[in-house]
C-alpha cells in the first residue's frame, strides 16, 4: 500500500520521520507527500534522502480555508486526490505518526477495503464535535449519536464505494457552513448547545462512514495496532493501551523521536 501524507513547512521533520520509519517497517511503496504554505526550497530535502520515490503535490488554495492549519482542508484534499489520481491502495497518515513495528499486513485489517477507527466512549460522539449546522447540512439522521472515528490514519483501496465516501467528504469540506469553525472556537453552537468544538474533517468523515453505512466497530486489536490511545486516556483514566503490540505511534514529538532522522545522520532537519 502507498503513504500519503500532508505537511505545512514545520512538519518537514516529522514527515520525514513517517517516510523512514514506512520504508523499514511497512510496503516501502509511492510515497506522496501533500504540501501548503511552505516554501519550494524547502521541499528539496525530500528529493535529496528519498530521490523520486516521493512524489510532491501542492494542496490548491480551492476555497478561503484551504491552507487554515486548523481547518485541515488539506488533509481531505490529499486523501481524495491521492485516491482518485494516484494510488490504487493507500494508507493516509499524518505527519508527526511514526511506524514502530512492521506494518506489512494492514490489508488484512481492512473491512470494506477501508480502514476506520472508532472511539468507543459516549462522549467521543458526533454531537460533542460537531456544529449543528454541519449535522443539519448532511442531513444524515441519527449521525449525531454515533462514534467519532479518528482522521489521523485512515486506509483506502481504490473501490467505486471509497471514491465516493472522500468524494463526498471532499465536496463537504469545501463548505465553509460544514467545514467551519476551527478548532480554536469552543462551544461555536453556544454554551447551551452540547457542542464543545467543531472537528472539521474528523467531523465530516465520522458522519459521512455513518450516511454511507460504512460503521467499524471498536477493535481493541487494531486499536493497539493503530489507534489514538493519546486520546483515549484523556477521557478514560482506566484505559490500558496494549503498548506490546502497537505498530503507529500517533502524534510523535518532533523531540523525542527522530530516530530516523539520528540514525542517518540528517542532525539539522
Amino acid at each position: 500500500m502507498d503513504l500519503c501524507t500532508v505537511i505545512s513547512e514545520r512538519y518537514i521533520p516529522q514527515a520525514i520521520n513517517l517516510i523512514q520509519s514506512y520504508k523499514v517497517y511497512s510496503y516501502n511503496e509511492n510515497i506522496f507527500v501533500y504540501y501548503f504554505n511552505t516554501s519550494i526550497d524547502k521541499l528539496e530535502i525530500f528529493k535529496k534522502i528519498f530521490g523520486d520515490q516521493v512524489k510532491l503535490v501542492e494542496v490548491e488554495n480551492k476555497v478561503e480555508h484551504a491552507h487554515n492549519p486548523r481547518v485541515f482542508f488539506y488533509k481531505v484534499y490529499a486523501i481524495n486526490d491521492c485516491l482518485t489520481n494516484h494510488s490504487g491502495a493507500m494508507i493516509y497518515s499524518d505527519s508527526a505518526n511514526c511506524f514502530i513495528k512492521e506494518a506489512k499486513n494492514i490489508e488484512k485489517d481492512l473491512i470494506d477495503d477501508s480502514l476506520f477507527l472508532a472511539y468507543p466512549y459516549e462522549k467521543l460522539t458526533n454531537q460533542y464535535w460537531t456544529t449543528e449546522k454541519c449535522l443539519e447540512l448532511a442531513g444524515s439522521i441519527g449521525a449525531e449519536i454515533m462514534p467519532q472515528y479518528w482522521a489521523g490514519f485512515q486506509a483506502y483501496k481504490r473501490t467505486p464505494k471509497n471514491i465516493a465516501l472522500t468524494t463526498e467528504m471532499y465536496d463537504y469540506m469545501l463548505n465553509p457552513e460544514m467545514a467551519l469553525p476551527d478548532m480554536s472556537v469552543k462551544y461555536p453552537d453556544g454554551k447551551d448547545s452540547s457542542c464543545i468544538e467543531h472537528r472539521c474533517d474528523q467531523s465530516i468523515l465520522s458522519i459521512l462512514i455513518h450516511k454511507h453505512n460504512r460503521h467499524q466497530s471498536f477493535d481493541p486489536i487494531k486499536n493497539s495496532k493503530y489507534g489514538d490511545w493519546q486520546t483515549f486516556v484523556e477521557f478514560d483514566r482506566e484505559y490500558n493501551h496494549d503498548f506490546d503490540n502497537m505498530i503507529l505511534s500517533p502524534r510523535e514529538s518532533k523531540f523525542n523521536n527522530f530516530r530516523f532522522l539520528r540514525e542517518e545522520g540528517y542532525k539539522n532537519v
